[in-house]
């Protein structure tokens, strides 16, 4: 894959390569092996949500530039719109991974504060320890899942499958949640509206790239005005959409100015910047430094 091309992979890609997958369906996807599937070699944006489970050797990648080592029994959360790459498995190692579909996180999960919470938390602490502790349950739903796709399908196999990945997602989330650091300024009169609207903003914030960076583009795109689109998002998740703007934006940036070919005034262009000096003093207003120096400073 060309250096700096980061592909988007959701279920739909699993489903046309089923040769080497256990199960898939239009919401989920088990595989148990790395071999064939769509751009591992390469780097990607999560479309879905997955868990990976390292059940022998270790494995070793990237997530939004940082880098992670998986031992033997250690789980990793790869949430949507997370990037992946430069993925490295050890010899005989053995791999297990089960997918969720973006849709169905958003039947399942009502994103209001306390899923942003818990979200923001798996971003920064994607590894959990599995064996001998509280997340052992995994392994359990993880062989009910196996016997369930090895057994016979009868009339009612989509939908006992279903149930199935729902509980071990809400039983995983659950205990994830747990963990969370308490937030004592939590609003406790949150509304339903304004969840509902906080949850289509990071739909739209995920998928835009980092290409519009305006609160005014995202209140105009939802029908509110930007005051009241900054009211909602700050009550729900203690950020002005502004910080999660630049937040976004510059996650993508510095994923190109560390891994493209593309020169700065390229990337400039890129992400709908007027011209190469408002990117460069936007870049060193969020990094501190100018895009050539972050540039510089990771190729050492």
């Amino acid at each position: 894959m060309e250096k700096g091309i980061i592909k988007n992979v959701s279920i739909e890609d699993f489903k046309t390569n089923e040769n080497f997958v256990n199960y898939v369906d239009d919401d989920f996807m088990v595989i148990n092996s790395l071999e064939n599937v769509p751009y591992s070699n390469g780097t990607v944006r999560l479309n879905c949500f997955l868990l990976i489970s390292c059940l022998e050797g270790s494995i070793q990648l990237d997530m939004n530039d940082k880098t992670y080592q998986l031992q033997k029994d250690d789980l990793i959360f790869g949430l949507p719109s997370v990037i992946i790459s430069h993925t490295m498995l050890s010899p005989q190692h053995k791999i297990s991974i089960i997918g969720f579909s973006t849709q169905f996180l958003q039947r399942v999960f009502k994103m209001g504060k306390n899923e942003w919470n818990t979200a923001t938390y798996l971003r920064n602490n994607p590894i959990k320890h599995v064996e001998g502790n509280k997340y052992i349950i995994f392994r359990y739903y993880e062989d009910l899942i196996m016997t369930k796709i090895n057994s016979e399908p009868h009339p009612y196999h989509r939908e006992s499958m279903k149930y199935i990945f729902s509980s071990i997602l809400c039983e995983i989330i659950a205990i994830v949640t747990k963990e969370v650091p308490k937030d004592e300024t939590e609003n406790k009169n949150e509304t339903k509206q304004h969840e509902y609207i906080f949850r289509r903003f990071i739909e739209k914030l995920s998928k835009d790239n980092g290409m519009h960076r305006s609160v005014s583009y995202y209140a105009d795109a939802l029908f509110y005005t930007p005051k009241y689109l900054s009211k909602v998002i700050k009550d729900a998740c203690g950020k002005n959409p502004s910080t999660l703007i630049n937040e976004y934006t510059m996650e993508h940036i510095k994923y190109q100015l560390r891994n493209s070919d593309k020169s700065i005034k390229e990337i400039a262009e890129e992400f709908n910047f007027p011209n190469q000096s408002f990117f460069g003093k936007y870049v060193k207003a969020h990094l501190g430094v100018s895009p050539q120096q972050y540039r510089d400073e990771k190729e050492k």
